[in-house]
């Protein structure tokens, strides 16, 4: 396996902002023979925009890796950075990946986003605000992703919320209208940017609300965007791949029940991008 981290200030100065950091981990298995092209996944860690969690970082890299992706890993800026920041180096991390392709093995026509949390509404914002003039006009064509992947997201400003969120991606702690309605990215789903997405969570979770979950799913279904939609019962937030490793509490039976996640999404994965 080849395994690098880069740290994209060095080759996209715009991100460099007042000590901005972004580095992008790269996960990418040797090729031996003409093999098959494969696509890419890019994961975004949560963290509540005040850190990303080690918890949904390479592991979560690893688990695609094994079932046909090459794995990127974005340890975005957080908290002081604020939007639109993060967007930013987001995309410059799927144009790194996307003019880099040849090199991965990869296909630079299947690019597909996962984040977790906080990484979700990340991830979840680069599928709806990409086009924002706050983005285009620092990146005028910020690169397309073929599907998204959002784990327990934060979708919604509006309460229920994780409040905590939004104070660390806006640095404000009171919201006008106008600015929950922007950061409430359920409202900015568009066919003409959002793709499809496979999207879930855990009806017991308390941190983030699965009524998030429902938000973005049902503003999927309105703009008639191809979605899979799964609430498992009971759990915890922040479960992540539900493994004994990776959180403490994996003998749990729900741990076990929600571990099937990513086989789910690669199954849904391989419908769009043939693995």
């Amino acid at each position: 396996m080849k395994y690098d981290v880069i740290h994209l200030k060095d080759i996209y100065p715009v991100l460099d902002n007042n000590g901005a950091d972004p580095t992008l981990e790269i996960l990418v298995p040797n090729v031996v023979g003409k093999l098959k092209k494969r696509p890419s996944m890019l994961v975004c860690p949560g963290g509540g925009y005040e850190f990303t969690w080690e918890g949904e970082a390479e592991n979560v890299a690893f688990e695609y890796l094994t079932l046909g992706f090459n794995a990127f890993v974005l340890r975005y800026s957080v908290k002081p950075y604020t939007f639109p920041q993060q967007i930013l180096e987001i995309a410059c991390a799927l144009d790194y990946i996307t003019n880099n392709a040849e090199e991965f093995n990869g296909d630079p026509e299947k690019n597909a986003i996962l984040g977790f949390s906080a990484g979700g509404h990340l991830a979840a914002s680069y599928c709806t605000m990409r086009n924002f003039p706050e983005i285009t006009e620092i990146i005028p064509e910020p690169k397309a992703v073929q599907a998204a992947v959002l784990c327990y997201p934060v979708i919604s400003a509006d309460m229920p919320t994780h409040k905590g969120s939004f104070e660390a991606l806006t640095g404000k702690y009171e919201l006008t209208k106008e600015e929950l309605d922007k950061f409430s990215v359920d409202k900015h789903i568009n066919s003409e940017i959002t793709p499809p997405t496979f999207i879930w969570t855990t009806s017991g979770d308390t941190a983030v609300d699965p009524i998030n979950t429902l938000k973005y799913a049902a503003g999927l279904n309105e703009a008639k965007i191809p979605f899979e939609l799964h609430i498992f019962p009971g759990g915890r937030h922040g479960m992540t791949t539900g493994k004994y490793g990776v959180v403490a509490d994996a003998k749990d039976p729900t741990c076990e029940y929600i571990s099937v996640w990513p086989e789910y999404s690669r199954k849904w994965l391989k419908s769009l991008f043939d693995i």
